[in-house]
């Protein structure tokens, strides 16, 4: 919610440089994608709250492993990538 906040803020501030818009931009894009597939690993940790066979359990922990970890992590660290990328922008005099 704040990199959204702070994607609004800058779009309506006129002093702020506007080397910061498009990577912030890509930090809300990055953000939600990654709440996206959290939506979607969530929901099979979630069912494994019943009994279930040692096989199935497996395949939930890899099934798991490939959304939250893999996809979910790479597009984390993507945001993050471009939160810092958005920090060293600000620097930069408004344009």
């Amino acid at each position: 919610m704040l990199i959204i906040a702070a994607a609004i803020s800058s779009h309506f501030d006129r002093a702020a440089a506007r080397a910061v818009w498009l990577p912030l931009y890509f930090a809300v894009a990055f953000s939600i994608i990654g709440l996206l597939l959290t939506v979607k690993a969530a929901p099979i940790m979630l069912g494994l709250a019943a009994s279930q066979s040692p096989a199935a359990i497996g395949r939930a922990f890899d099934e798991f492993y490939f959304w939250g970890l893999y996809l979910r992590g790479f597009v984390d660290v993507l945001a993050f990538a471009a939160l810092v990328w958005t920090f060293t922008n600000l620097s930069q005099p408004a344009m």
